[in-house]
C-alpha cells in the first residue's frame, strides 16, 4: 500500500535508537507513548461483554458530544428570534459551524493521542469543558459570549472525546461486528439530540433560557459521570513506536484521499438542513416555534434508525457500500426538500433526511478500519483523526454558505439556492466514493480467493 515503504531515518532518544514506523515519513510530527510497550491492538481478543460495556459508555459520550450539536438548530431559532435578534442568520450559523468544526477537527490530534495511551485525560478534560461551556452559556447575553461558551468551550470539549471513544470501540471488535458496534455508539448522538431538544423546548417557556441551559448542563454532567465511571479504569494496549500526529503517506493512497474528500463534501451539506429546518418551518411554512422544535426531533428519530439498522446491514454488505448508497439517497432527499410546501411533506422530509444522513455519520468510522483505508488497528486513531479533519473543513464552510444563500426578509422567503447547493454537493461526494468502493471490492475478492 502507498505510504507504507520502509523509511531510512530513525529517532535518537536518550536511551536508544528507535526505528520509525513505516507509514510515518520524515517531517511528520509525533508524540511519545506514555507507558511501556503493550501488545499490538491487532492481537487483542475481540468482542465480549466488557467490550459492549465500553460501547455503552461511548454511547453516553455521544449523547453529550453529538447531541448538543444536533440541538443547535433549536438554539439558532431562539437566537434569531430573541437573544441575538440583531445578528444575521449567517453570523449566528458560525456558532454552530465552529462548534461542530472543533468536534471533528480535533480528531487529527486526539486520534494519535489515543494511540499513545492518553484516553483518560482526553475524556476527563473533554467532559469537564462541555459542562463548563453550557454553564457559562446560561450567563451569555452577547454574540461573543455565546460564541466563546458554545462554539469554543462546548466544541473543544466535544472534540476531545469524539474520536478517542470511536477509536476505542473500533479496536474492541472483529470486522464482522465492528460496524454494528459503531452504529450503536453513534446512535447516542440522535438520542442526545432528542433529549436536549425536548429540554430546551420544554423548559425555556417556563423557566427561561438561562435556567433551561443550566438544566441541560446538569444532564450533561450526569451522563458524563456515567461514561467516565466505565471508561476511566480502562488501559488500552499501546503501539511500540512513536505515533505520527499526521500520516502524510496516507494522502498518497488514492482510496484514502478520495474517501476523505467525499466526507468533506458530505459535511459541507450535512448541517444545512438541521441548522435551517426550524427557520424553514416558521418562515416558509408559517408554523409555530413548538413545531419547529418538533421537526428537529423528527430528524433525530430518523437519524437514530439510520445509525443503527443500516450499520447492521453493513456487517454483511460492507461499510463503504452502505456509505455510498446512503450518500446517493441523501442527495435525492435534499433535492426533494425544494418541493416541500406543506406540513405533511415537511415531516416526511425531516424523517427521511434523518434516516439517510444518520448513515453518513456512522458508516465512515466503520469503513476506515478496512485494510484499503487503514493498514492496521495500531494506527486507527491517526487515520480516524485525519479522515474527520476533512469533514471538519466541510462543516466549517457549509452552513455559513447556506446562510448567505437563504433569503428570509419581510415579504420574501427563499431557501431554494441553499437547498440546490446542498443536493449538488452531496452528489459530488457520491462520485468521489466510486474509486474507493472498487478498491474495497477488489481487495475483498482477492482475500476470498487467496
Amino acid at each position: 500500500m502507498a505510504g507504507q515503504a520502509e523509511t531510512k531515518g530513525s529517532i535518537l532518544t536518550s536511551e536508544k535508537v528507535e526505528e520509525l514506523p513505516s507509514s510515518e515519513e520524515s517531517g511528520a510530527s509525533s508524540i511519545d507513548d506514555n507507558n511501556e510497550t503493550r501488545p499490538s491492538l491487532d492481537d487483542e481478543p475481540k468482542g465480549g461483554l466488557q467490550a459492549w460495556l465500553y460501547v455503552l459508555a461511548a454511547f453516553f459520550i455521544f449523547i453529550n458530544a453529538w447531541g448538543l450539536t444536533q440541538t443547535f438548530g433549536a438554539f439558532e431559532e431562539l437566537y434569531v428570534r430573541t437573544l441575538l435578534s440583531s445578528t444575521s442568520p449567517s453570523a449566528i450559523s458560525w456558532i454552530g459551524s465552529v462548534q461542530v468544526f472543533f468536534v471533528i477537527f480535533l480528531g487529527a490530534f486526539t486520534g494519535p493521542l489515543f494511540d499513545a495511551g492518553y484516553l483518560r485525560p482526553l475524556l476527563g478534560i473533554g467532559c469537564l469543558l462541555m459542562v463548563v461551556g453550557l454553564a457559562t452559556l446560561s450567563l451569555a447575553t452577547t454574540y461573543w459570549q455565546v460564541f466563546l461558551a458554545q462554539a469554543l468551550a462546548v466544541g473543544i470539549g466535544s472534540g476531545l472525546v469524539y474520536v478517542p471513544s470511536l477509536a476505542l470501540v473500533s479496536t474492541l471488535f472483529p470486522d464482522s461486528t465492528r460496524p454494528w458496534a459503531i452504529g450503536c455508539v453513534n446512535s447516542g448522538g440522535s438520542v442526545g439530540g432528542i433529549i436536549y431538544t425536548f429540554a430546551l423546548r420544554g423548559l425555556v417557556p417556563s423557566i427561561g433560557f438561562p435556567w433551561a441551559v443550566r438544566a441541560m448542563a446538569l444532564i450533561n454532567l450526569v451522563v458524563a459521570a456515567l461514561a467516565l465511571a466505565i471508561l476511566l479504569p480502562y488501559r488500552p494496549p499501546q503501539a511500540a513506536h512513536r505515533r505520527a500526529v499526521f500520516d502524510f503517506g496516507a494522502l498518497r493512497e488514492p482510496s484514502f484521499l478520495l474517501f476523505s474528500l467525499a466526507l468533506l463534501l458530505n459535511y459541507v451539506a450535512f448541517y444545512i438542513p438541521p441548522f435551517y429546518i426550524p427557520t424553514y418551518a416558521t418562515a416558509a411554512l408559517g408554523q409555530s416555534r413548538d413545531f419547529a422544535f418538533e421537526a428537529l426531533v423528527y430528524v433525530s428519530v430518523g437519524s437514530l434508525t439510520g445509525r443503527l439498522l443500516p450499520m447492521l446491514a453493513a456487517t454483511r454488505l460492507g461499510s463503504v457500500q452502505v456509505y455510498l448508497a446512503a450518500t446517493v439517497a441523501t442527495m435525492i432527499v435534499v433535492f426533494t426538500w425544494m418541493a416541500v410546501t406543506n406540513v405533511g411533506g415537511f415531516i416526511t422530509f425531516s424523517v427521511f433526511y434523518g434516516l439517510t444522513s444518520g448513515v453518513l455519520v456512522a458508516a465512515p468510522s466503520a469503513a476506515i478500519s478496512h485494510p484499503v483505508l487503514s493498514p492496521n488497528m495500531n494506527v486507527i486513531g491517526t487515520r480516524l483523526g485525519m479522515l474527520w479533519m476533512f469533514g471538519a473543513v466541510g462543516v466549517l464552510i457549509g452552513a455559513p454558505i447556506a446562510g448567505a444563500l437563504v433569503d428570509v426578509s419581510p415579504g420574501h422567503v427563499d431557501f431554494k439556492p441553499a437547498q440546490a447547493f446542498g443536493g449538488g454537493i452531496v452528489g459530488g461526494a457520491s462520485l468521489f466514493l466510486i474509486f474507493p468502493l472498487i478498491a474495497v471490492i477488489k481487495h475483498d475478492r482477492r482475500k476470498k480467493s487467496g
